[in-house]
């Protein structure tokens, strides 16, 4: 038999999965039905092994096994032949049961769950018919001819060649439901045994012991459904009891409410990593943990083989354990560990970003600051220009007396907003003085001034400093732009407004000069955003007014 035929025979068999359960079920029927009693029929026992090792769904086929393996399970094999009896066969049955049972949960045809099916109850037919009987002389199975069972129910295999099972398409490692098998295997033993139970006890007939049996445990069955999914209104037992091995004894809820409180709790994120660490070493399955960040790192408890560890960015976590955990529990301190990771890395962003703040209402105050600098400079570029013409003297010093005191208070004013660079000085100041002041600055600008300043009204006298002077001084560079360019400043009721009747803003610049640093001819680009932002700080709007031919207008107000 060359090895070609060999890989044709092994593709053939496992298409046709059911064929070697059919085989392996028709040696186990001929053994439970008094076979076994017969020395020369313990050879089938050895072949109906060797097609259930061709069939079984717990480790892949196409495995080969070692000279050792091979050795052990020939000596299981030989003792378990030798030892070959009831009770025996009765431990077979069960565990066959529910390894059909397990595999039943993988298959997604309906043909294939089926044959399943058949399997399955020709295998407690097989128990409860063939193998309880040979245990005791007092099973018996009257009026029930145990003899036609012997005969006809071998008849009831090729019924599963209807229903073929295909290879599976994942590993057969997979295909097998290990939980459902156990609850099979328990399910079937209490009904062996129950009726054997109720027999004796009971002092009934066999048959009548496996009717009252069978009533019970499907009495019990349905109410096990019911309350597992119910339909009244509450979970249920499925709720609870998949809460409890998912949860491993720390639902997600409770470590979120655990994280809140730490968040809380502390304010530096190394000590909320190391006060929540702290938590996971509390509890019962971890032995030790470990942790290693950007700002700090540390360890508690003891060190072992079993560890599970968790990496995000620049933070490593790691858990250990006493004993190999298992995927649930993996899965379980997976989530507990990403949890603590995300709070984490949003503490530390919040700091950073608590920083970026601070060192952007600096560079703010700075930028601002340089440009209240600049302006200043201007106007006392311009006293140095008017100085150096030559005209009265007493109208110089005149002007140089009214001006250079203003200029003074000015760059005061500047200096304070450099030594608090995150407070907005807000001094109020009599709307009338405040008017009359600027006024005085721009007396010689050839400026239009226009309304006037009601009795008794204040307003934030740097405020409208730093926004007055931003305009004025922009429109006296467009002025210089464009010779002849008429100007006209606007006063009343709190509203400022500064206008111009020369070219109107192209539609990208107006959009974005108060929104944003912008490209400037004249200046930095950045002192009407920053006017903007300060109008904004304090309540009030810097807005383009208007913006056509013959009249631009920035206006300054309290939103209505």
């Amino acid at each position: 038999m060359d090895a070609t035929y060999k890989q044709k025979l092994a593709a053939r068999l496992a298409d046709w999965s059911h064929l070697l359960l059919a085989g392996h079920l028709l040696m186990l029927h001929v053994l439970a039905f008094g076979g076994w009693s017969n020395p020369a029929v313990h050879l089938l026992w050895v072949a109906a092994i060797g097609l259930f090792l061709i069939w079984q769904p717990f480790v892949a086929g196409e495995r080969r096994i070692s000279p050792r393996q091979g050795g052990i399970l020939f000596l299981v094999v030989l003792g378990s032949t030798w030892i070959l009896g009831p009770w025996l066969l009765l431990i077979w049955c069960g565990a066959l049961a529910a390894a059909i049972g397990g595999r039943v949960m993988w298959t997604e045809r309906r043909g294939e769950r089926i044959g399943y099916l058949l399997a399955f109850g020709y295998v407690v037919g097989v128990t409860v018919f063939g193998v309880l009987p040979e245990i005791s002389p007092k099973v018996v199975l009257d009026p029930l001819p145990r003899e036609a069972f012997a005969r006809l129910m071998p008849l009831l295999l090729p019924l599963l060649l209807v229903f073929p099972a295909r290879a599976p398409q994942r590993r057969a490692g997979d295909a097998f439901d290990l939980f459902y098998g156990m609850l099979v295997f328990l399910v079937l033993a209490v009904f062996v045994l129950g009726a054997l139970a109720y027999m004796l006890v009971g002092g009934v007939g066999y048959v009548q012991a496996l009717f009252m049996t069978s009533m019970t445990m499907a009495g019990a069955l349905l109410l096990v459904a019911w309350s597992w999914n119910p339909r009244g209104g509450f979970s249920g037992v499925s709720s609870a009891v998949s809460r409890y091995l998912l949860s491993v004894g720390m639902p997600l809820e409770q470590w979120l409410v655990h994280l809140s409180e730490e968040n809380e709790r502390q304010t530096e994120p190394a000590d909320f990593l190391a006060a929540v660490m702290a938590r996971l070493q509390a509890m019962p399955w971890v032995v030790g943990v470990s942790w290693d960040a950007a700002d700090s790192s540390g360890e508690s408890g003891e060190h072992t083989a079993h560890v599970h560890e968790h990496r995000a960015e620049a933070l490593a976590l790691a858990i250990y354990f006493r004993t190999p955990p298992s995927p649930s529990v993996r899965w379980h301190v997976e989530w507990l560990l990403r949890l603590t990771a995300e709070f984490y890395l949003v503490k530390r962003q919040a700091r950073e970003l608590q920083r970026m703040g601070y060192l952007q209402a600096v560079y703010e105050t700075g930028s601002r600051v340089t440009h209240d600098v600049k302006n200043l400079l201007q106007s006392m570029q311009g006293l140095c220009y008017a100085a150096g013409q030559p005209g009265d003297p007493v109208e110089l010093a005149g002007l140089l007396g009214k001006q250079l005191p203003l200029i003074t208070e000015r760059l005061k004013a500047t200096l304070e907003k450099l030594q608090t660079p995150l407070i907005e000085r807000g001094e109020s100041l009599a709307a009338d003085d405040w008017w009359r002041r600027l006024r005085g600055r721009y007396a010689d600008s050839g400026i239009d001034w226009q309304g006037q300043a009601a009795s008794g009204e204040f307003l934030p006298g740097n405020l409208y400093d730093s926004v007055a002077e931003n305009l004025l001084q922009n429109a006296l560079a467009k002025r210089q732009r464009q010779l002849g360019l008429a100007i006209t400043v606007q006063f009343g009721g709190g509203v400022l407004s500064v206008s111009d009747d020369g070219e109107p803003l192209s539609p990208a610049l107006a959009a974005a000069i108060l929104r944003e640093p912008v490209n400037s001819e004249d200046g930095l680009g950045i002192g009407l955003y920053h006017a903007a932002r300060q109008a904004a700080a304090a309540g009030y709007r810097l807005e383009l007014s208007d913006n056509r031919p013959g009249r631009v207008a920035f206006r300054l107000s309290v939103p209505g």
